[in-house]
């Protein structure tokens, strides 16, 4: 079984900053406060000099891109990992946590995965590029005002295919599959508020597992927020399981 560490890293090369530097093993990202993982450092290791010193220069470097500075910590779901060891130096430290943990969910790609049938009317597709319908689909965390760098973080794993389900051109439901470090990977899944509740979520990943395959890749991850019973539900029917968990923490102003 992978590692939590292999696996974030593996991760990583996913949903990438436009901005990345190596302090050490830790991983700085920046790309304009787009998304916490594409604006947070990952530790990976040591940072190769004493936490406070670390953490002075990490700050530096969000404060100069004029960002809150913010760690990512993965950690064991039992708790017991050195993520644990460096969560508790943090919070004694003031940095305080950011939203809601989340899921870290590993899974296998079928070998022969087909996409899901779908009821007539309705129709899949999977792009090399988001065009302009899949991108007004897209509302992380309810943004209603993409920044312009949002279409650069979505295209910067080694190879995506922007999947969606339409119905007389109306986008019902999106997902981005994405594929790097021998893994895919599924992120930005949406699903209409008229159409929820109705399988488009299990066709999306049906669809994912497809693209998966068709790219001769057999290991799919996802993230998906603790508190998101209705997602977990859907990934644990489709034979994910957890792996660990993480959240943020970000620096003392």
């Amino acid at each position: 079984m992978d590692s939590i560490l292999t696996l974030e890293r593996a991760a990583a090369a996913h949903w990438r900053g436009t901005e990345e530097e190596w302090l050490g093993d830790w991983l700085l990202r920046a790309a304009d406060g787009f998304t916490g993982r594409a604006n947070s450092a990952l530790p990976l290791g040591q940072p190769g000099m004493p936490l406070d010193d670390a953490l002075a220069v990490l700050t530096r470097w969000y404060r100069d891109r004029e960002l809150p500075p913010m760690i990512a910590v993965p950690a064991a779901l039992d708790g017991d990992s050195a993520g644990r060891t460096l969560d508790d130096q943090l919070a004694s430290r003031g940095w305080q946590l950011r939203q809601a943990p989340a899921f870290f969910m590993t899974g296998d790609v079928p070998p022969a995965a087909v996409p899901a049938a779908l009821p007539a009317g309705l129709e899949a597709r999977a792009d090399a590029a988001p065009d302009d319908a899949w991108l007004a689909a897209y509302h992380y965390r309810g943004l209603q005002d993409p920044p312009p760098v949002m279409r650069t973080v979505l295209t910067s794993a080694a190879d995506q295919a922007f999947i969606s389900i339409r119905a007389a051109g109306s986008v019902l439901a999106i997902a981005r599959l994405s594929v790097a470090a021998g893994w895919a990977g599924i992120t930005a899944v949406e699903v209409s508020p008229a159409r929820r509740r109705a399988g488009l979520g299990g066709a999306l990943t049906r669809e994912a597992f497809a693209q998966a395959a068709s790219r001769g890749v057999d290991r799919v991850f996802l993230q998906v927020e603790v508190g998101n019973e209705n997602a977990r539900r859907l990934y644990e029917r489709a034979g994910f399981r957890y792996s660990h968990r993480y959240h943020y923490r970000i620096g003392p102003a």
